[in-house]
């Protein structure tokens, strides 16, 4: 029954209730009122569970239809009765759940498909940017395959090499490389296969047949099995460069090495870190013994105050010239001037000193001697002058004497100027000796004897006034090549020092000692000692701290050592005492 009609029937049933009802009331008689009542209800009963469970739900299912139509398919639809309208009801229900579903696909896919175009955009775009770095990239890039194959070139490949793209992919990739690095790649590139990348050096040839020196940096690309990306970097000016400054470097090195210049540089601390061949010879160091020594070690002991201000000076001003002293490793000084300058890195942090001692011991000595000489001349004219009025004074003295034999005070007077004119006579004499010294008649010498000769002469003298002589001597000290006489003089000069030294008295020690193809001869006194500022000075000619000295005595000696191809030295400690050493070769002299 289709609805329409159980809607009419709902109508009809619902109209002849009424009237049932209404017919019953009208003519109320007890048993006919009952039946029409019943009759009356009947009718509207079966209309009224018409409308419930038909008209009802079909209204909803309508209404719910209308909604979906609209597009909410959210609305709820009651589908509890089990005949065709809760039947449609459901299906209907039903649909609104796949078509609210299905928009939701529509829109997820709308979504998916707008983001899939930004992502497609996007790869567009980086597809765009690595094929601008791949091809207008400054290094050449080769894609080949582990047999070596090139499968793809940017134009810088073509341009480094001067060949076309589509010859470049018919060279396999190790055929541009010389065959002096062929073996080189292969091996580069079987290590790159293992490790997934490789950087080396080669050397490539050019179409015209030039090489190049190049820097290859290879991986593996991971997008394709079996499949390598090399970048190859032109490195001919670099390498151009590192020959250049190797071959400068080296010339330096050589310039530094074979100079006679004492070279040297320092780090902040001042610590030697490298020293030419001139140092090492000069000071007597091995290389090894100077790498690691701070460079005040090096210094004379009067330098070092000077070189803390002079390095101060340096950091402040840059290079400048001083004159400074070194000493060697067997203590021997070594004067000269020293040129330095500061090294800063890069970012102005002080690094070093760099700097360049020049020997001047030899120039000094060559001067010194001019000066020598110079003096030595005036003293012999002096001396010659002065010479000639003490001959004439002490001949008139004499005659003087003869006059007045009796007279005890003439006579007193006389013998003081005669006294005198001795003294000065002995002066003359030295000037002479120190302004042209002998050359002396060089024969074998023992030492000991020549020292015995001397402690006897002196011995008895030095022994009144309480001052005694220790003799140590060794049993087997070499004879040397020697003139007597003037060691005689040069052991007298040096015991009477020590003498002087000691107006208490005290002890005078000799000792002798082998030293390789020397003997050293020590004096050592225990006086009074000597001040420092006058040890320097005690060689220089008339210089003296003594109330009637010349100043010639020591500067006598030490002419006399030095012709012998030896060295004086005096060490000294003021309230201690004084060592005076004589080194002299085995040799001949």
């Amino acid at each position: 029954m289709n609805i329409q009609k159980k809607g009419i029937l709902f109508s009809l049933g619902l109209s002849i209730g009424m009237m049932g009802i209404a017919l019953g009331i009208e003519k109320f008689h007890w048993p006919k009122s009952l039946l029409y009542a019943f009759m009356g209800l009947v009718p509207m009963t079966w209309g009224y569970f018409v409308f419930k469970k038909i008209s009802q739900p079909l209204s909803q299912l309508l209404e719910g239809i209308r909604i979906f139509s609209s597009g909410h398919f959210d609305y709820p639809i009651e589908f509890n009765s089990k005949n065709e309208i809760g039947e449609l009801s459901r299906a209907v229900a039903h649909l609104a759940e796949e078509l609210t579903h299905a928009n939701k696909t529509i829109d997820l896919l709308s979504k998916e498909k707008e983001h899939l175009k930004v992502v497609e955009n996007e790869l567009e775009e980086k597809k765009e940017y690595y094929h601008r770095l791949f091809e207008y990239s400054n290094d050449a890039v080769f894609i080949y395959d582990f047999e070596g194959r090139i499968l793809e070139v940017n134009a810088k490949a073509c341009q480094m090499l001067g060949y076309t793209r589509k010859e470049l992919l018919r060279i396999p990739f190790l055929e541009l490389q010389t065959e002096e690095e062929l073996e080189k790649c292969k091996a580069a590139i079987r290590t790159g296969t293992k490790t997934g990348s490789i950087r080396y050096e080669s050397v490539f040839r050019r179409k015209d047949g030039q090489t190049i020196d190049v820097e290859i940096s290879s991986s593996i690309v991971e997008i394709k099995k079996g499949i390598m990306q090399s970048i190859v970097s032109n490195i001919t000016e670099r390498k151009e460069m590192e020959r250049s400054l190797r071959e400068s470097e080296e010339k330096f090195r050589t310039f530094m090495e074979t100079a006679s210049d004492l070279m040297y540089i320092t780090d902040a601390n001042g610590i030697l870190t490298y020293v030419n061949d001139a140092m090492v010879h000069t000071l007597g160091f091995t290389k090894e013994e100077l790498i690691g020594m701070p460079f005040q070690d090096l210094l004379y002991k009067e330098s070092i105050e000077s070189s803390k201000a002079l390095r101060q000076e340096w950091l402040e001003l840059g290079e400048d010239v001083h004159p400074l002293i070194l000493e060697s490793k067997n203590r021997r000084k070594i004067y000269g001037e020293m040129k330095a300058v500061a090294i800063y890195d890069t970012q102005g942090k002080f690094q070093g000193i760099r700097g360049v001692f020049r020997d001047m011991t030899e120039r000094r000595k060559i001067e010194q001697s001019q000066r020598l000489a110079e003096l030595g001349q005036l003293a012999a004219d002096m001396a010659h002058e002065v010479n000639n009025h003490i001959m004439i004074i002490q001949t008139r003295g004499k005659i003087a004497q003869l006059r007045k034999p009796d007279d005890p005070e003439w006579k007193n007077d006389l013998e003081i100027i005669l006294n005198q004119c001795a003294q000065t006579q002995d002066i003359v004499k030295r000037l002479l000796l120190f302004s042209k010294p002998s050359r002396g008649e060089f024969k074998e010498v023992n030492i000991h004897d020549v020292l015995n000769l001397v402690i006897g002469l002196v011995e008895e003298q030095f022994r009144h006034h309480h001052v005694h002589i220790e003799k140590h001597f060794h049993p087997r000290l070499p004879f040397i090549q020697a003139d007597e006489k003037q060691m005689q003089e040069v052991f007298i000069n040096l015991l009477r020092n020590a003498y002087e030294a000691m107006p208490e008295g005290g002890v005078i020690t000799i000792r002798t000692l082998p030293r390789r193809d020397e003997i050293h001869i020590h004096v050592t006194d225990t006086g009074c000692g000597i001040s420092e500022n006058d040890l320097k000075q005690i060689f220089n000619p008339f210089f003296t701290t003594k109330e009637n000295g010349t100043g010639l005595g020591l500067s006598v000696c030490y002419g006399i050592i030095k012709a012998h191809k030896g060295d004086l030295r005096y060490t000294s400690k003021l309230g201690e005492g004084t060592t005076a050493t004589v080194i002299l070769p085995v040799k001949a002299g």
